[in-house]
């Protein structure tokens, strides 16, 4: 059987080196070509952190005892709500209605939601969701327009913001609309039994002052929980607000050049062993 002559293989490498060199030299070339005609994209990104769910509570506002002791900064199951939110289709629904990305992804299916949900896979494509081990989350969007990528990775930030503060406000606003359904209900019990009774009726004065006491607790709660529906937390911290990239993301050339080189060196390598077809290999 023929063996493996490292001796005739180098031989014929040297041989053709400078068929390798221009191969390899063209390669690079061509890549440096292909990346001229190719429309760049510019990435911008944020910094976020997520706020404290337990800020938001009415018990921490209203006692002064404990309303120090929790960090303005959440956990990493904030970090993971946060995340989730900002992937929600709804939540990108919003971003590509608002920057027309329907159109820049050149989508012109005819069919409504193929539209929508094609333009959300060409977005989810240009954008990056990541969770660091400094428990933040940053945003990244790529876009052909340097400032259109700063704008909106800072939309969505906003938008993000929006809409956990405004969870947290919904809530309260239910509870608060609860709170005084009851008490229209307690003070008309309370008027009937007044207007219906007489006044040495032991029974019906001790009803009433049960609704009275029930009727100053019932106000309390929703004068707190009115409140503390107004001073919702910030839901995010803005660490690094995004700019507009000062350099190109994609192509990027310092990887694609030298790939570019490897590639070919390594083609014209392989050419160069297959033509010259040593006696033992």
């Amino acid at each position: 059987m023929n063996q493996f002559n490292i001796a005739e293989l180098t031989t014929a490498l040297l041989k053709r080196w400078k068929f390798i060199l221009v191969f390899t030299i063209a390669s690079v070339i061509i890549a440096a070509g292909v990346i001229f005609f190719i429309t760049p994209k510019y990435t911008a990104t944020t910094k976020l952190l997520p706020g404290n769910a337990v800020l938001a509570d009415k018990a921490r506002l209203f006692n002064d005892e404990i309303q120090h002791l929790y960090s303005f900064f959440g956990s990493g199951d904030d970090l993971d709500r946060l995340m989730s939110m900002a992937s929600m289709d709804t939540s990108l629904k919003q971003v590509i209605h608002g920057f027309d990305l329907t159109r820049y992804y050149q989508i012109e299916d005819k069919d409504m939601g193929m539209r929508m949900y094609k333009s959300i896979r060409q977005f989810k494509k240009d954008l990056t969701l990541v969770k660091t081990v400094n428990n933040e989350l940053e945003i990244s969007y790529a876009h052909q327009s340097k400032d259109t990528a700063a704008t909106v990775v800072n939309f969505m930030t906003d938008q993000l913001a929006a809409k956990m503060k405004n969870i947290w406000k919904l809530q309260y606003e239910k509870i608060a609309q609860q709170l005084d359904s009851s008490i229209a209900a307690i003070s008309n019990d309370y008027n009937n039994l007044s207007s219906n009774s007489s006044s040495n009726d032991a029974i019906a004065k001790t009803k009433m002052t049960a609704l009275l006491s029930q009727l100053e607790q019932f106000n309390k709660m929703s004068i707190e929980t009115k409140m503390a529906a107004a001073t919702t937390p910030e839901a995010l911290i803005v660490l690094e607000k995004a700019s507009i990239p000062a350099k190109i993301s994609w192509p990027e050339k310092a990887v694609v050049l030298p790939i570019a080189a490897l590639l070919g060196l390594v083609f014209s390598v392989c050419l160069v062993l297959i033509s010259a077809k040593p006696s033992r290999f």
